[in-house]
């Protein structure tokens, strides 16, 4: 009961113990959300209604201005900052010829594919060539089947082939092993390997009645 009552005491005199965040004054809460980055910023505005409306604030947009002010300056001017050569080389700085030069390099790779598309050959050719299946072209079939319909049919008739073999192995493999056990056993049995053999065909005349009838 002496220790209750003097931990009350202590809560009771230290109230300073049990605020929470919230409980600071708005002054304090400004000062501590100018200091956070812009996605830290947003997610502790989205933890209560007080944060999001003090980070929707003008005051602390005013603080986060004039502390990048104060900071970006050195930064600016910093020898480790990266060239503008540099910055063009990584493809981060794009200049107008960088842009010119990306338009011109598309538009010739889409001339190239017209060029390639229109020289294209015909589908009897494809299938001459074994590229197609004669399903696809429009003569053999009616109405002509689309490519990958006869890809997923082929699949198809490939996993049935696959699960057909899959069966006949594993049956030989089942006949195989019963047929390896078997020779074992008669082997054993014929020789008469060890005492474990004796014991177990002992048990077994007894089980079966024999030694009970031979001991009679």
């Amino acid at each position: 009961m002496t220790g209750a009552g003097s931990t009350t005491t202590a809560v009771k005199q230290n109230p300073v113990r049990n605020r929470q965040l919230l409980d600071l004054p708005n002054e304090v809460l400004l000062q501590i959300l100018s200091n956070l980055d812009v996605c830290d910023l947003l997610g502790t505005s989205r933890t209560s209604h007080l944060l999001r409306s003090l980070a929707l604030s003008p005051v602390l947009q005013r603080l986060r201005l004039r502390q990048t002010r104060a900071v970006l300056p050195p930064l600016l001017t910093s020898p480790s900052r990266p060239s503008l050569t540099d910055l063009i080389r990584r493809r981060i700085f794009l200049t107008n010829t960088t842009v010119v030069s990306r338009k011109l390099a598309r538009n010739l790779v889409a001339i190239r594919l017209q060029r390639r598309l229109a020289a294209r050959p015909s589908p009897e050719a494809l299938v001459e060539r074994c590229v197609l299946p004669p399903e696809c072209v429009p003569w053999s079939v009616k109405p002509p089947v689309a490519p990958a319909i006869v890809a997923k049919k082929r699949a198809v008739e490939r996993e049935r082939v696959k699960d057909g073999l899959r069966r006949w192995v594993g049956s030989v493999w089942t006949g195989e092993v019963r047929n390896r056990g078997e020779g074992v056993r008669m082997w054993e049995e014929r020789v008469g390997v060890g005492r474990v053999w004796k014991l177990r065909r002992f048990w077994e005349r007894v089980a079966n009645g024999e030694a009970l009838a031979v001991d009679r």
